[in-house]
């Protein structure tokens, strides 16, 4: 493998134990995309990636999905359904929102979720379903079971830092790869001090903060998960940062692990503001290559 290493010792700032090469592999979501691939973010009003949220806010749900068969991005002339399941809620549906200003990159379906004053407190494991005209295939999403980084509803919410990158969606039509990407705050920052909460999601960073970025996705083709089984190259780029290599570990609570794709970048004190776009790269072991934007902002 080049260019990849298994995160024996490497500190990625998700609390992760390192690993073994005879651990048990349970790649998030699952070993296989099925019959949709589906992608979900949460974010506030202004396009801040976040996940604690107040009793009385809005959530704002925004997805993508791809049909596992055609490898065509969902639209609203092939989509049937799409929705955001939230327990003791009504099915939230999702609208085909391109030009919305919290759609991004790919994340172009969108809703907002206004969240009852007496809803319940703590983790709320929703679940995003698409179903597709051709045949009634159905995907979901679902949330990596690290806790920091779940929607959670509580009455001292970590409010980002500042507004998201500003930015519409642009779906694409046919993908060779479905991915997920998110970013947490890492909690060791070389220059800033630590937030409240650490592995947090937000694309929101001050400058001397610590940006972990975290990533799955899917072979299209084959429907198989991207793994050290059929990658020889991962990495995330950044303007001005050499490469930065992903490395494929477990993480989660004990015993409930999942791998999946993770490292972190020190944003150094003097790195340019505004919003950044870092590129997530996987090629495979048949020479197949596919990328994803992520934005952030950088604020001081």
């Amino acid at each position: 493998m080049k260019r990849i290493t298994l995160a024996l010792a490497t500190f990625i700032a998700l609390a992760s134990a390192s690993v073994a090469l005879a651990d048990t592999t349970v790649p998030f979501p699952s070993s296989n995309v099925g019959n949709v691939f589906v992608s979900a973010q949460t974010v506030t009003a202004d396009g801040a990636v976040a996940n604690f949220f107040a009793p009385g806010s809005s959530v704002v749900f925004r997805a993508y999905a791809v049909d596992g068969k055609s490898h065509k991005v969902v639209t609203t002339k092939t989509y049937k359904y799409f929705y955001v399941k939230i327990p003791n809620q009504p099915n939230l549906k999702l609208r085909y929102t391109p030009r919305n200003k919290v759609a991004m990159g790919r994340y172009v379906w969108t809703a907002t979720w206004k969240i009852p004053a007496d809803y319940a407190t703590g983790i709320v494991p929703f679940k995003v379903v698409a179903v597709v005209k051709a045949k009634k295939r159905t995907g979901s999403f679902v949330q990596m079971p690290v806790s920091t980084s779940q929607l959670t509803i509580t009455s001292t919410p970590q409010n980002p830092p500042g507004s998201g990158p500003s930015s519409t969606g642009a779906a694409g039509t046919k993908l060779n790869f479905g991915f997920y990407v998110d970013s947490v705050n890492g909690t060791r920052p070389a220059g800033a001090a630590p937030r409240p909460i650490g592995c947090t999601q937000t694309n929101v960073f001050k400058r001397g903060e610590q940006f972990v970025l975290r990533t799955w996705g899917f072979d299209l083709a084959t429907g198989a998960v991207l793994s050290m089984d059929n990658v020889t190259d991962a990495h995330f780029a950044l303007p001005g940062v050499a490469n930065i290599p992903l490395n494929w570990g477990s993480h989660g609570a004990t015993g409930n692990k999942v791998w999946f794709w993770t490292n972190f970048w020190n944003i150094p004190k003097d790195y340019p503001l505004g919003d950044t776009n870092v590129v997530v790269t996987f090629t495979t072991t048949t020479g197949k290559t596919g990328a994803i934007n992520y934005l952030i902002t950088i604020i001081p």
